[in-house]
């Protein structure tokens, strides 16, 4: 008779609840701070819950809170100090959890689990981790190409993820041709690039370097090399 008045007890007077991610997708960017977010409907206070934020492992939480404060325990190695739930943000049912220094191997699937003893939900979300710098370009002297004098530029950025794909253009948007690239990835997953080329006289008043990669993102720099061939250069 106890056994069954605990179970119309508990299921009378217990919290119940679902868990959402407002964004289910988030772009991140190398080496900044984010936000992972669920929260609660009806919005009930979670100061008192456990709240679990994990990858792929339950049992290997990037952070876990419960007994009203941080358990750093069985926390994941690679998120230490880079993670803080924002305490303000639970007596609101929101789960905000503040991930620092964003790193390549931050992209992929992310778990918020909330657990008021009685019940319990979960949601799920995405972060794609993006990183991109404006390419610089530089006059790297002055070379013959083939038969003709040529202006040897060099454009080069640092910090990319996903790799990008590196073209040369005109004002016109064609496509210039003679140039080498190098593409390095760093320890970190990211990458630098490097390209040069020999634009000829003729092939236009304006150069550009273009970099873009799968995030999607796009970066362009350009100059104005109509004054070149007087060996003066300056931005566009």
């Amino acid at each position: 008779l106890s056994a069954l008045f605990h179970f119309i007890f508990m299921h009378l007077f217990s919290v119940t609840f679902t868990v959402s991610c407002p964004d289910q997708t988030i772009g991140a960017h190398f080496g900044k701070d984010m936000i992972l977010q669920c929260k609660l409907e009806p919005s009930v206070d979670a100061i008192n819950m456990e709240v679990r934020w994990f990858r792929t492992d339950f049992d290997d939480p990037l952070h876990l809170y419960r007994n009203q404060k941080d358990d750093a325990s069985t926390q994941n190695i690679a998120y230490r100090a880079r993670t803080e739930l924002l305490k303000d943000d639970l007596t609101r049912g929101i789960i905000s959890l503040n991930l620092k220094n964003i790193q390549v191997t931050d992209e992929g699937s992310y778990t918020c689990f909330v657990d008021a003893k009685t019940w319990y939900e979960e949601a799920k979300l995405e972060v794609k981790v993006t990183g991109f710098n404006e390419p610089e370009l530089e006059l790297h002297g002055y070379e013959l190409s083939g038969f003709y004098y040529g202006i040897r530029l060099l454009c080069r950025s640092e910090g990319w993820y996903p790799k990008p794909e590196i073209h040369w253009t005109n004002e016109n948007g064609e496509k210039l041709m003679w140039s080498e690239s190098k593409i390095e990835e760093n320890p970190e997953g990211v990458f630098t690039v490097e390209s040069y080329i020999n634009v000829i006289k003729g092939s236009g008043n304006i150069a550009s370097c273009v970099l873009q990669n799968s995030f999607p993102t796009t970066a362009k720099t350009s100059i104005n090399i109509s004054a070149k061939w007087g060996h003066n250069w300056h931005p566009y």
